[in-house]
């Protein structure tokens, strides 16, 4: 996954729209769409800026999620979000409106989660 699409991702993970995470950054909205679009490479000083914004540290923005034995959960969003992702169980390949089903338990996992987190349990 490039590092564009691991910005993006995070990025919307963390409900950021591209000015929010410019706004919080301070470069423009138009910047980082360049960088989400693998047209711009940001600087080492950007990247400290991007990976608190992002709530993750900057080798996690730079690390290599493609390989197998270094499998992330941004690759799975991603995955998830380009349609890129073939799901099988019990040897039946899940179909889009399966895969959809999929994404909704994962977010809804993930939303208890923040419950609890906010309620100190």
């Amino acid at each position: 996954m490039s590092l564009g699409n691991r910005i993006k991702s995070l990025r919307k993970a963390q409900h950021l729209t591209q000015q929010k995470l410019a706004d919080k950054v301070e470069v423009s909205r138009i910047y980082v769409q360049a960088l989400e679009s693998n047209r711009r490479l940001p600087s080492m000083k950007l990247l400290q800026k991007l990976a608190p914004a992002l709530n993750v540290e900057v080798t996690d923005l730079l690390m290599d999620f493609s390989t197998p034995d270094k499998p992330g959960r941004v690759q799975l969003e991603s995955m998830l979000d380009n349609g890129e992702l073939e799901i099988w169980y019990r040897s039946k390949k899940l179909s889009e409106k399966e895969l959809r089903r999929v994404y909704r338990v994962i977010e809804a996992a993930l939303d208890d989660w923040d419950e609890k987190d906010a309620a100190g349990e």
